[in-house]
């Protein structure tokens, strides 16, 4: 296959943007992403993107978009799911040989919809959504199950919560940019128990955008790319109720995949950063051991010792994650674009000597039943 490298991003400030339209936001992203890498629109030979019909408040969405995204008379496919999903859709269409550049285009408006109603209708219409199984409930059951299981403390997810929200203290994109403390994470008001209100993502808005390209087209650039070295993607039982809910399976054959082609053996030495989707706290202590960087159960004692934090030997969600920004339908596209400024010599700023090769992870359905992962390095 066709090397590939991610040669530009650009991501928006996040928060409730009420003066902003998603043909807005995406175009900013858009011009950002190509001027990034010296590109124009009329480079681009193909456009992937993902949006959601439901929170955009109409079908066939992209009708409204393909003029923001410079989509018109070009090749262009829609993803109804997370960015990330996309990213692996254009990678595969480049590697392919059948395109040398892609433009990949995730947005999100969640706060002139109702993020729970959509969670809500992606159950079984007959057993479960009776039940009132939003997305909150059903990591609500996963939290309790993790936490039973393996007998994680009620304070692990909140110290997680800690570690993110100072990581995205110095984000300037984070729509959650103050630290909090422990105790005010554990008092914070409850949502479903045993989560908390400052161990959920926030509601965001938000858009981003990635450049891809062949290799003879990503060497010809004058900036340096982040090459894709492997992908993956998998799902799980449509039904909570049919998993090992304490388990992130999913998580663990998207990674076991991108990891062969990567040809990753041991994450937790040869991962420099990950930039994962937990838009629950006590889900990035299952992505630790899903994703391999310690064994099952032992995801709070890898939190404690401070390996996943900045200056530990595995950091994780520098950028502070979803926990301080989740741009639904975008979020996992975020997590590449920040995946993919760490390990490229931009002189950005915000490249961390040592740096060289880093995993996004993007979730979705109810209790991370979808997966995608995609490492990039230097």
């Amino acid at each position: 296959m066709i090397d590939v490298g991610v040669v530009g991003w650009a991501q928006t400030q996040h928060g409730t943007l009420e003066r902003e339209t998603h043909q807005s936001l995406i175009y900013r992203v858009v011009n950002e992403a190509l001027s990034s890498c010296g590109m124009s629109i009329h480079d681009i030979d193909v456009v992937i993107d993902a949006g959601s019909d439901f929170l955009d408040g109409r079908g066939i969405s992209t009708c409204i978009t393909v003029d923001a995204m410079g989509a018109h008379f070009k090749e262009e496919s829609k993803i109804a799911g997370d960015g990330l999903l996309a990213a692996i859709y254009a990678y595969m269409r480049i590697a392919s040989g059948l395109f040398d550049t892609a433009l990949v285009v995730a947005y999100g408006k969640s706060s002139e919809s109702s993020p729970r109603v959509q969670s809500l209708l992606m159950t079984d219409p007959f057993y479960l959504r009776p039940m009132g199984l939003d997305a909150t409930a059903a990591a609500a059951l996963q939290a309790r199950a993790y936490m039973h299981h393996y007998g994680v403390s009620e304070e692990a997810p909140a110290r997680v919560a800690v570690k993110n929200r100072a990581a995205g203290a110095t984000n300037i994109n984070a729509q959650l940019s103050s630290e909090v403390t422990l105790d005010q994470v554990m008092e914070s008001r409850p949502l479903v128990s045993p989560i908390r209100e400052l161990e959920a993502a926030p509601v965001t808005d938000g858009a981003c955008a990635v450049v891809m390209a062949g290799e003879e087209v990503a060497k010809s650039l004058k900036v340096r790319p982040a090459w894709i070295a492997g992908s993956g993607h998998a799902m799980d039982a449509f039904s909570p109720g049919a998993r090992e809910i304490h388990k992130l399976r999913s998580a663990a054959l998207a990674a076991a995949a991108a990891y062969k082609q990567a040809g990753v053996t041991d994450p937790s030495a040869d991962l420099d950063l990950l930039e994962v989707t937990e838009s629950f706290a006590h889900q990035e202590l299952m992505l630790y051991e899903a994703l391999g960087l310690c064994e099952e159960g032992e995801g709070e004692k890898l939190l404690i010792s401070g390996a996943t934090a900045l200056g530990g030997r595995v950091p994780v969600n520098l950028s502070g994650g979803a926990l301080c920004a989740n741009p639904v339908v975008a979020t996992g596209l975020v997590r590449l674009a920040e995946a993919c400024a760490r390990v490229a010599d931009r002189g950005e700023g915000d490249r961390i000597d040592g740096m060289s090769k880093a995993m996004a992870h993007a979730a979705g359905g109810l209790a991370m039943q979808t997966a995608a992962c995609m490492i990039v390095q230097g």
